[in-house]
């Protein structure tokens, strides 16, 4: 009975032995992984900040300018093409094409909803 027991025992030790090394591999797994991710992460920032950098040296407005100046055939401002306010066109209305569409083919007519319906005898929770 002895025997048993220890065999029992040695058994129980070696196979907690073994759940406690695999628990510490899968934890050294996962900081190693963790740790990449971290790098991973502070790889993109430095991206993004030198992303940013290169955003903001491109839309320097001498730059802009320049850039404009060479490719734009701008003309200076004239008085001329000041109008007043009752001189501009009135937008007209929007136009709905789909909405014509339906209305040409009937269908758009409002339909009924439910809550447009009055109760009735025959509908659950309506009154007599």
């Amino acid at each position: 009975m002895i025997k048993l027991l220890h065999v029992v025992a040695i058994g129980a030790l070696v196979s907690s032995a073994f759940y406690a090394y695999t628990i510490k591999y899968e934890t050294t797994l996962e900081a190693e992984q963790v740790q990449k991710i971290r790098m991973k992460i502070h790889r993109e920032r430095d991206a993004i900040a030198v992303l940013k950098a290169e955003w903001q040296f491109l839309n320097r407005p001498d730059r802009l300018q320049a850039l404009a100046e060479r490719h734009l055939d701008l003309q200076p401002f004239s008085v001329t093409q000041v109008v007043r306010m009752s001189d501009v066109p009135i937008r007209g209305p929007k136009v709905d094409a789909i909405g014509r569409k339906l209305e040409d083919l009937g269908l758009g007519l409002p339909t009924e909803t439910p809550r447009d319906r009055k109760p009735s005898a025959t509908t659950p929770g309506g009154r007599p």
